[in-house]
């Protein structure tokens, strides 16, 4: 069979006024190949994702290694953006008055900073990737990157086995993987970088296999070397509590930041494997928020499961109320934690809580706790 093209459709939905439309005509099968060199196909985009790239990419004359590149895991201009606006914040911090421009944002970025996402040597994609790590080096001072698929949750709309492309700037000693590719962080180590492709496998007639990254990568930052020292880790009667510092900057976006947990020590404290607990969470574990007053809410208020937080850290519906949502995801052991758009200011400190709980064989409830003391900076 042909290879086709696995499109992750990463999209908030709008409920605004609307009729049917093609995305729910069947208009046949899509090919993986398209007519065009790397460059002409990126530049071709009808929506503009990939305008800002191609600056860069101009801007640094690396036109034809980019279309003699074999695997392109291409940033969207979301991900540009994003440091775009760390980097000026980071100006504005010692100059509230500083302008910072497009041309000093080029003059800040380092070649091989782009490069760390061009490879030479062979095609990466899903159809290449193993449940384990395959070890990348291209050839830059930016290296120590990998990529793996990971199994995913047996949905009700299909009852084939669906795997997503992972692209992973190895932190450390290298994360575990469990044999459906989920991850397992070592109790001395930091979590990996793993960014998420929303598209794969898209073939140019110059050879190259493009994978487009998840628009809430960060571009360079993400890959930067991390200064975390980890959670704070205190046993707790019956379990085990994580408490993290968490920092974002205010923004008029959803944004926010993600931290990884170690599933090693959760597996341990159910006395439970890693790789079969995802599958347990919201049957037989339960995911709830720990409200101010104590109370183990299992309602949940964002994308499941997940919530949405006053600013005091009570749980509250999306709207008027809201600040912070944190939305738990099992497969990679990682929370997404942002933002009400335009209602945090620097400054401003939160602390939400949420928990796992287990009811073990032996009738004793057991609980993780994962406590985020966020930041507005």
């Amino acid at each position: 069979m042909r290879t086709l093209i696995l499109i992750l459709v990463v999209c908030v939905i709008s409920f605004a006024s609307c009729k049917k439309a093609a995305y729910l005509t069947d208009d046949g099968l899509h090919s993986e190949y398209v007519d065009m060199s790397t460059y002409d196909y990126l530049k071709s985009h009808p929506n503009g994702m990939f305008d800002t790239l191609l600056l860069i990419v101009d801007h640094f004359g690396l036109k034809n290694e980019l279309n003699s590149a074999k695997t392109f895991w291409a940033p969207s201009d979301y991900s540009i953006k994003r440091f775009f606006k760390l980097k000026e914040a980071l100006l504005k911090e010692e100059n509230e008055n500083a302008e910072y421009t497009f041309d000093q944002f080029l003059s800040d970025i380092e070649v091989d900073s782009l490069r760390a996402y061009i490879y030479s040597d062979a095609q990466h994609t899903l159809s290449t990737a193993n449940t384990s790590y395959t070890h990348l080096n291209n050839g830059t001072s930016i290296d120590g990157f990998a990529y793996n698929k990971q199994k995913q949750p047996q949905g009700q709309w299909s009852y084939q086995d669906i795997y997503y492309l992972y692209y992973i700037k190895v932190r450390g000693e290298a994360d575990q993987t469990a044999p459906d590719g989920s991850i397992r962080v070592d109790r001395n180590d930091q979590a990996d970088v793993r960014v998420l492709c929303q598209t794969t496998g898209i073939k140019t007639n110059t050879g190259t296999v493009i994978n487009v990254l998840n628009n809430y990568h960060t571009f360079i930052a993400d890959f930067n070397e991390s200064g975390e020292s980890g959670p704070l880790i205190e046993d707790l009667e019956n379990g085990l509590r994580f408490t993290y510092a968490v920092s974002f900057k205010a923004a008029s976006s959803y944004s926010g930041a993600t931290v990884t947990v170690p599933s090693a020590w959760i597996a341990e404290t159910f006395a439970l494997e890693a790789d079969e607990i995802p599958s347990m969470i919201r049957n037989s574990i339960a995911f709830g928020a720990v409200e101010p007053n104590g109370t183990f809410n299992t309602n949940y208020t964002a994308s499941a499961p997940g919530h949405w937080f006053s600013a005091d850290g009570t749980v509250v519906p999306w709207g008027d109320n809201a600040r912070l949502f944190s939305e738990f995801m099992p497969a990679s052991w990682t929370f997404s934690i942002g933002q009400y758009p335009n209602r945090s200011a620097v400054g401003d400190t939160y602390t939400i809580k949420q928990a796992l709980e287990y009811t073990n064989r032996s009738n004793k409830k057991l609980r993780v706790e994962f406590v985020f003391n966020v930041r507005i900076n």
